[in-house]
């Protein structure tokens, strides 16, 4: 003869493996946020820059940290165009610093999208990659 399991322990487990995957779940993008690597930062930047949030373009700049130059109003007259399909093409570390090569398209007025060829420098602060803010 065989025994069914009770439909009450099934709950239960379920419950109880939902919970904890949630709560992996949690930890692990927490982790993956908190701990990105440079190439992950750079493309969080500039997928935010290619859909205009400002939000986070302006938290990963470097001059916008505590006690840095760099305030919101500041940082909307840094501008820059429209930008589209950006690929990080090369990463070089140095210690606390990167230089990043990127492509990708650039609407240029009524010359429509251009190709573009971009290098730019990234900072290790307190152990995450900033995007190195120009000083205009």
């Amino acid at each position: 003869m065989r025994t069914q399991p009770s439909s009450k322990g099934i709950a239960r487990f379920g419950k109880r493996a939902l919970m904890a995957s949630v709560v992996a779940l949690v930890v692990l993008s927490d982790a993956v946020i908190a701990g990105e690597s440079l190439e992950q930062r750079v493309q969080r930047y500039w997928t935010a820059r290619s859909i205009n949030d400002v939000h986070t373009v302006y938290g990963l700049e470097s001059a916008a940290r505590p006690g840095g130059w760099l305030t919101p109003d500041k940082h909307q007259q840094l501008g820059g165009l429209p930008v589209r399909e950006i690929k990080v093409v090369e990463t070089r570390i140095d210690g606390d610093k990167a230089t990043v090569t990127l492509q990708g398209q650039v609407a240029v007025g009524t010359l429509g999208w251009m190709p573009q060829t971009l290098t730019e420098d990234w900072v290790l602060i307190e152990g995450e990659w900033y995007h190195q803010t120009p000083q205009r």
